[in-house]
């Protein structure tokens, strides 16, 4: 007897309860998991950017350090080479004093 009895199923409602359960679990789960990811991968993407923020402004400092120093040395080379060009140059010695001294001549406030 117990072969040909069939099975009973449950009230429709019950059924569509369980159902309505186990598809809620599931998609909880689910949802999860896509939080946690989503989470993970927005923490490496932030982290790498900063990394990157904070080794772009460590070259830009190191940048314009380097130009500071750079025009340093520049003047420092310019004023030195400048300086013994002219105090070697036999050229000043050769100068002649200029006995009168016009700074404005009549030609100057003449008009064309």
């Amino acid at each position: 007897m117990n072969k040909n009895r069939r099975r009973i199923p449950k009230a429709p409602k019950e059924a569509i309860h369980a159902e309505a359960k186990k598809m809620a679990k599931a998609l909880v789960i689910t949802l999860s998991l896509m939080i946690v990811a989503l989470g993970i991968g927005f923490f490496i993407t932030t982290n790498d950017s900063t990394q990157k923020g904070y080794t772009l402004q460590q070259q830009k400092l190191k940048n314009e350090h380097l130009k500071s120093e750079n025009t340093s040395l520049i003047t420092r080379i310019t004023q030195a080479t400048a300086f013994s060009k002219i105090e070697s140059s036999n050229k000043v010695d050769e100068m002649e004093e200029e006995t009168e001294k016009n700074y404005v001549t009549s030609e100057d406030n003449s008009v064309y």
